[in-house]
């Protein structure tokens, strides 16, 4: 499945990007029907229904039928809409006892109960709804997983007991356990009416992915099993198998608070032979790459969009039928054509009257014709229209489907050739090198190519003043409108300011080219030939390829943000300076190179977080520890779970929001990924002379040069660093940084550090010193370089070296200079820490 990639930064936060992995996006769908599974439903059968079953096989008698499907017009949705609408017969109701399901990591077992087989579909029967006494077995593969785990259950293992299953799956052989199993039931009837209505409630969370494994030409197999298990100690929670994704297992749970609906993941993991290396399942979002967009799109301030799109794909693995694109909600399509020819697509299809049929969401589905051969290109064409776009007042405009206004299967780096129409007199801003702009009766035509592919494409409309600079070859323009949003305007006024952003646009230029300068010096040449900065009504801010989304609130004076609320000194340094820094690195962090998957998206964040404070520092030396202090402080706040921080590590990325902690993302994604680089910065500092970052930026330029393939990971983070790290950071002898990656990256604690008993004693011409480094609040696996100083008779501290704080109390003996008269421990506060 597609994730969703974009750099933002919000009002009070940085760098926020969107990763959605399958699990979420199949189950919120099915969010209203979690309840449903806890109590019994009646529904009264259809006089259509009753006649179809007096007609068709049992699930019994096909349970074994391959079958696959033809490329009749029409099929494909026929066939998403049984899926959609699953069906029961008393025929196929059955008592089972003791059926055990082991698929990789996954150990079920049906003690005792009466379980029903929907009809089959296509001639396979798809799922199941079991009631009765049940067992799940799953143990997690490492420590962040069984540390996310606990969180939710109070138990690093998954060993639950529950009295009602909802089973959907591909797996005919699954259907053969069940059956061997069966027993007569008597209550056939009594069963179908009390759990049919709950099937039906369940089925869309699972529809498009069955499509997906039915029209595909690859054998039937264990591909895709979704257990809902309700009746347990812990709640109702879901269970995923799927080898489409890059991460096969995951268990989550529903939850509807007063702070909102929430999809805690509780797993999500590689299953066994992923992990072992034994064979490699299919990757997620990795069917079908795009390599060629060419977007012919009509704007209409202030909502409607039209376009034409023809898109490129090169299939990946031989043999699927169903490609998924993203595309919003609110753009409706209304042909598809595949290689010239009419093609089957299904979008917000859903049950009558259920939240996803009043909403939608924002994946669609083509079938092709037949099955795709690997590297064999196919040319889609597709034309939709809608209102995405919205008046924020004052003809500033804000396009609401910035990552979702063209279909796109995954994300990969593609070429964009975009042609846009709108009214004469706005100013368009996009991705890509602008080679043509007409006007023809009140009509403006203006045509981007990009020079090189890009990760993904944005535009943004409005009635803006320009300005312009220069960072070497690199040129620079800022748009800006003479208003900010209704929204805004209106507490301005209040305090009888009228703010007019087009006069800060000349410094949002100046401020963006000097990022650029700064970075291009010390990391790597500008990724483009060009950066644009439009102003977004919004409080959020985001960045694209050689374009920045800014929110308005960068736009304005430190009178008028005083005005809005912000009066701190770190909020002020957020909207005035960090957080165009912020987007500006995304350049090279986030666009350039991008993360592997969601476990990589702090990363990427910090990096381009820590990027920007470095230029901040270079102007205003306190600048970095304003902003660090802020990081510490929140990551430290108190909840009704523990402090923010105990939400998980940094490698959990939007995993990180959660029922527990509906606000952790920011603290810890970007938080404490940008205080876990500033400790990577000022160790080698340490172990050098001090003062110098030669090998922090060596570290860096490394990491970008490695990248083959435009993706970067947190191990490769990891081994640019050790390239440059100097002895005196080896642990136990090793040269590696396994002792800080795994303590510090894949963990979540923030020591209490004190030093205690320490002794000096003369010897010669230096000292001997012995002591101990106290922790509390640790993990025991936890393992810190402390850089511990001596201060001299002349008052002044010198760094001495590192103790590898790895139990408490770690004891510690040293020689020092002569005339060391006390240690300190951290004084400049270089460790996250209490």
């Amino acid at each position: 499945m597609r994730r969703n990639h974009k750099n933002c930064s919000k009002y009070g936060a940085h760098g926020q990007r969107a990763f959605r992995p399958m699990v979420t996006m199949l189950f919120l769908a099915g969010l209203l029907a979690w309840g449903p599974l806890l109590a019994a439903q009646s529904a009264t059968q259809s006089a259509s229904q009753a006649a179809t079953r007096s007609v068709t096989p049992s699930a019994t008698q096909s349970v074994t039928q391959p079958a696959q499907l033809v490329a009749a017009p029409g099929e494909a949705m026929a066939l998403y809409r049984q899926l959609l609408n699953p069906v029961f017969d008393v025929r196929d109701v059955h008592r089972v006892r003791q059926v055990q399901i082991d698929r990789e990591d996954l150990h079920v077992v049906l003690t005792d109960g009466v379980i029903g087989l929907i009809r089959p579909v296509n001639g396979r029967v798809t799922g199941a709804f079991f009631e009765g006494e049940g067992h799940i077995l799953v143990f997690p593969p490492d420590r962040a997983e069984r540390t996310s785990l606990a969180l939710f259950t109070g138990s690093g293992v998954l060993d639950q007991k529950f009295g009602v299953a909802y089973l959907r799956f591909f797996d005919d052989k699954l259907v053969q356990e069940l059956q061997a199993e069966f027993r007569p039931e008597e209550d056939a009837q009594e069963f179908i009416d009390k759990w049919e209505r709950s099937e039906t409630l369940l089925a869309r969370a699972d529809s498009l992915a069955l499509l997906r494994a039915m029209t595909a030409s690859q054998p039937a197999g264990s591909g895709y099993i979704h257990l809902r298990l309700a009746g347990t100690p812990v709640g109702t929670f879901d269970v995923v198998l799927d080898t489409h994704s890059a991460e096969q297992i995951g268990v989550s749970q529903a939850v509807s608070s007063s702070a909102g609906i929430f999809y805690d993941a509780w797993l999500s993991f590689p299953m066994r032979s992923a992990r072992e290396g034994r064979k490699k399942g299919p990757q997620a979002g990795l069917e079908f790459e795009a390599s060629d967009y060419k977007l012919k799109t009509k704007l209409s301030p202030p909502r409607e969009l039209s376009a034409e799109a023809q898109v490129t794909i090169k299939p990946q693995m031989p043999g699927e039928r169903t490609v998924i694109f993203e595309l919003s909600r609110y753009l409706k399509v209304t042909d598809v054509r595949v290689n010239g020819r009419p093609a089957e697509f299904i979008q917000n299809e859903a049950i009558d009257g259920s939240d996803l049929a009043r909403r939608g969401n924002d994946l669609m589905a083509v079938v092709l014709a037949a099955p795709a051969e690997k590297e064999v290109p196919l040319k889609l064409e597709f034309r939709y229209s809608g209102p995405v776009m919205f008046d924020a007042g004052g003809e500033v405009i804000y396009v609401g489907a910035r990552g979702t206004w063209y279909p796109s299967p995954s994300y990969s780096l593609a070429s964009y050739d975009l042609t846009f129409q709108y009214p004469a007199g706005w100013t368009l801003a996009a991705t890509g090198e602008q080679v043509s702009s007409v006007t023809d009766h009140g009509v403006q035509t203006t045509r981007f190519v990009t020079g090189k592919p890009i990760g993904r494409a944005g535009f943004n409309l409005g009635k803006f003043e320009t300005a312009e600079a220069t960072a070497g070859s690199v040129a620079v323009r800022a748009y800006a409108a003479r208003h900010v949003e209704e929204s805004l305007a209106a507490q301005e006024a209040r305090a009888g300011l009228h703010p007019d952003p087009a006069k800060e646009v000349q410094r949002i230029a100046d401020q963006a080219a000097s990022t650029v300068r700064f970075l291009s010096g010390e990391l790597d040449a500008f990724p483009y030939s060009r950066l644009e900065i439009s102003q977004l009504p919004a409080l959020i801010s985001q960045s694209w390829p050689g374009l920045i989304y800014l929110s308005s609130m960068a736009y304005l004076d430190p009178r008028e943000r005083q005005a809005l609320g912000v009066h701190d000194a770190f909020m002020e340094l957020l909207l005035g300076k960090l957080m165009l820094a912020h987007e500006s690195a995304h350049q090279w962090w986030g666009d350039a190179v991008n993360g592997e998957s969601y476990r990589d998206e702090w990363m990427v964040e910090a990096l381009a977080n820590y990027s920007a404070m470095l230029l901040l520092e270079q102007e205003d030396t306190e600048s970095t520890r304003v902003a660090l202090d802020r990081y510490r402080d929140e990551l430290l706040k108190t909840t009704p779970n523990g402090i923010v921080a105990n939400a998980g590590p940094v490698t959990l990325g939007r995993r990180l929001t959660s029922s527990k902690f509906p606000n952790a993302v920011d603290p810890v994604l970007y938080g404490r990924g940008t205080w876990l680089i500033h400790m990577l910065r000022t160790m080698l500092r340490q172990a050098g002379d001090g003062k110098s970052d030669t090998r922090f930026f060596a570290a860096l330029k490394g990491l970008l040069a490695g990248s083959t393939n435009h993706k970067i990971s947190t191990l490769d983070l990891q081994r640019a660093f050790e390239q440059v790290m100097p002895p005196s950071l080896n642990y136990e002898g090793q040269n590696s940084l396994d002792w800080f990656f795994d303590s510090w990256v894949n963990g979540a604690s923030i020591p209490e550090l004190t030093l205690q008993n320490v002794r000096i004693v003369p010897a010669g011409s230096a000292v001997k010193i012995s002591g101990a480094i106290r922790e509390r609040y640790a993990d025991k696996n936890l393992v810190t370089a402390v850089p511990v100083y001596a201060v001299g008779e002349d008052g002044v501290s010198r760094f001495l070296a590192f103790v590898f704080v790895d139990e408490d109390p770690t004891e510690f003996s040293m020689t020092g200079p002569a005339g060391t008269k006390t240690l300190l421990l951290d004084p400049q506060q270089t460790l996250l820490r209490r």
